[in-house]
């Protein structure tokens, strides 16, 4: 018995560590490319701790400064769309 759970908290720490391990090294790959990229490109990787709805601790989302521009306009245009598309014209005394 005390073997099992000792083999069973070896293969997790063994998992743990490797998904570590690739974490980190992209990390580090990022952090490589990021440096010879000139400040305030649209090359330029920028990392921001962001709150995901519904989840209380904040993650680290990264993307470069093209990549968050194209999001912003994307949700902009999308606000516009939805916007004018729900917008009623009509008699105010519904009929």
């Amino acid at each position: 018995m005390t073997m099992t759970k000792l083999l069973a908290a070896a293969g997790l720490a063994a998992i743990l560590a490797a998904c570590a391990t690739t974490e980190n090294d992209t990390q580090n790959a990022e952090i490589a490319a990021n440096a010879q990229v000139e400040p305030g490109s649209p090359d330029e990787m920028v990392c921001r701790n962001e709150r995901v709805t519904g989840q209380m601790i904040p993650r680290r989302v990264c993307m470069t400064r093209a990549e968050r521009e194209a999001l912003r306009r994307d949700a902009e245009e999308s606000f516009q769309d939805e916007s004018t598309r729900n917008l009623r014209v009509g008699d105010p005394n519904g009929g």
